[in-house]
């Protein structure tokens, strides 16, 4: 199986996704809404950039022999998610 993620690969992982909340909140601030929808969706961003997060690091901490089974298994929940904001977008 492989290696756990270095502390280095970790922290390049939470960089970039740090970038995609900001944009996706700079987008949010620029959109004309009401100021309490802005908040509830900045605090949505907020605990899903914070979930991936602690859910990445859970998974590198387990044992080796069941991090790729759990990352798949992740990567299938997001790609459903991915999956329905794809079909939304096609009915836009």
């Amino acid at each position: 199986m492989g290696m756990p993620e270095s502390s280095s690969v970790r922290q390049k992982i939470r960089g970039e996704e740090k970038v995609a909340a900001n944009s996706l909140r700079t987008l949010i601030y620029s959109i004309a809404m009401s100021t309490e929808d802005k908040v509830v969706l900045e605090d949505m961003i907020n605990k899903l950039s914070q979930e991936a997060d602690t859910m990445l690091d859970i998974i590198n901490d387990i044992d080796r022999h069941h991090q790729k089974e759990l990352l798949v298994g992740y990567k299938k929940l997001l790609q459903n998610t991915l999956d329905a904001v794809d079909r939304r977008l096609e009915g836009i």
